[in-house]
């Protein structure tokens, strides 16, 4: 052993991972030469060695190219965050930070508090906290206000989404207690009115996020839910799930109250995700009054469920985007969406220069839940061949694209292209010759 280790064969190995890792390797590697009947070969033992030891210390999670055209997409790791506002969230991370120190006289601070000025300017709130998820806002927001008592939703609201997150699970794990009323496709406001009783602790709306209930159909209006929680002195809560800031009606999607507009009409509290509409890192946002703010802050979960440093720093940089009216230029998601139909096609048209590809019109998903029936006029590659051997080639590209197969053909679409993938898409595709 002292001589192998000693000799050429191992050397770049243990200048890479240490002389006790490789040790360990080639122990566990002549064991095998031994089981498997096979001779020493040093070039074979050396290459076979570091490839072993580098696959043990690797993480199998790498960057891909998106030409899904799908704009949130959950499986590649939902909203991408620009590099400019990552190394300003970069450079209060990478080294120490006020996260729980009180500048102002040398104490400790609290964490919960550092978006609590942004969020009151962004969104009218009194106060808020960040949690690691949208679930873990709504498991803290159910058990601070809810625990043990009623917790009234409509049965059209009890969904599930990605990941088996079903809302009355959240509930009960939140230990409140169901109160179901109405029906799958219709429910009214007298029937949250008739269903609050001693027990009851709040009114629950959940947005049902990726699917829609159509055709013989009624809901109650949040200003008609208000008005209840108002007389009768309960708390109305939103899961409102995607976050949405802004209207999205300018980019051809339907309109939709936004997070600021629910807060005015009286919703108490209201939890989503950061890293759907909001655009930033994973992490959940109960926005709400003070005093449902800190009864989250002073319940137990909220140590177990609460974010971290980086969390923190980028959804700042993210939220300041939006009070800054900076979105469409320091959030992807929002430069995708408002990218022009004309700027995608002059673009798709440059990458294809010499192949065979060719450009034609698409449609785009926003994602995430967050708009389930819509979609908006885009513009896609096509590439010739079979479909799904296409898709198979190009995600053994180096970085993998992920592209999608529309009526049996291969298509990237433009709009979800981050700009510095498009030159990697068009050597990709400049196999494909005339």
């Amino acid at each position: 052993m002292e001589r192998l280790l000693s000799g050429d064969t191992f050397a770049r190995s243990i200048r890479e991972f240490g002389r006790d890792a490789v040790k360990d390797a080639v122990v566990a590697y002549l064991d095998t030469l031994r089981n498997e009947r096979r001779r020493f070969d040093a070039d074979v033992a050396g290459d076979e060695v570091l490839n072993a030891l580098t696959a043990a210390t690797a993480s199998t999670l790498r960057r891909v190219i998106n030409g899904s055209g799908i704009i949130i997409h959950t499986n590649l790791g939902r909203s991408p965050i620009d590099a400019e506002l990552w190394s300003r969230a970069a450079a209060i991370t990478t080294g120490y930070s006020n996260l729980e120190y009180d500048l102002d006289d040398g104490s400790r601070g609290r964490r919960d508090e550092h978006l609590t000025q942004l969020c009151r300017t962004l969104f009218g709130c009194e106060a808020a906290i960040l949690t690691n998820n949208n679930a873990a806002g709504t498991l803290l927001l159910l058990a601070a206000v809810a625990g043990g008592r009623e917790v009234i939703v409509s049965r059209g609201e009890l969904v599930e989404i990605g990941g088996s997150f079903r809302v009355p699970d959240v509930i009960q794990q939140g230990g409140a207690r169901l109160r179901e009323v109405g029906t799958t496709n219709r429910t009214r406001a007298a029937d949250y009115e008739s269903a609050i009783s001693d027990s009851s602790a709040a009114m629950l709306r959940v947005h049902r996020s990726n699917f829609e209930i159509v055709g013989f159909t009624e809901s109650p209006s949040i200003e008609e839910l208000v008005a209840i929680s108002k007389t009768r002195g309960i708390p109305l809560l939103y899961d409102e799930g995607s976050g949405r800031v802004i209207d999205l009606a300018p980019y051809g999607f339907s309109a939709a109250p936004t997070i600021r507009q629910l807060i005015a009409l009286g919703v108490d509290a209201i939890t989503c995700s950061t890293d759907k509409l909001i655009g930033a890192t994973q992490g959940g946002l109960i926005l709400g009054s003070e005093e449902i703010i800190n009864r989250c802050r002073k319940h137990p979960l909220m140590r177990a469920l609460r974010a971290g440093k980086e969390s923190y720093a980028i959804v700042a940089e993210t939220l300041r985007a939006f009070a800054t009216g900076r979105h469409e230029i320091e959030i992807p998601i929002y430069r995708m969406l408002a990218t022009p139909l004309v700027e995608l096609r002059e673009h798709a048209a440059e990458m294809i220069a010499g192949t065979s590809c060719r450009v034609i019109e698409s449609a785009c998903a926003l994602g995430g839940g967050t708009t389930p029936t819509e979609t908006i006029p885009s513009i896609a590659i096509e590439v010739p061949g079979n479909a799904s051997e296409l898709a198979t080639r190009f995600l053994q590209n180096d970085p993998p694209i992920v592209g999608r197969i529309v009526n049996d053909r291969f298509t990237i679409e433009m709009r979800t292209l981050m700009e510095a993938d498009r030159q990697s898409v068009a050597r990709a595709m400049s196999t494909y010759h005339l």
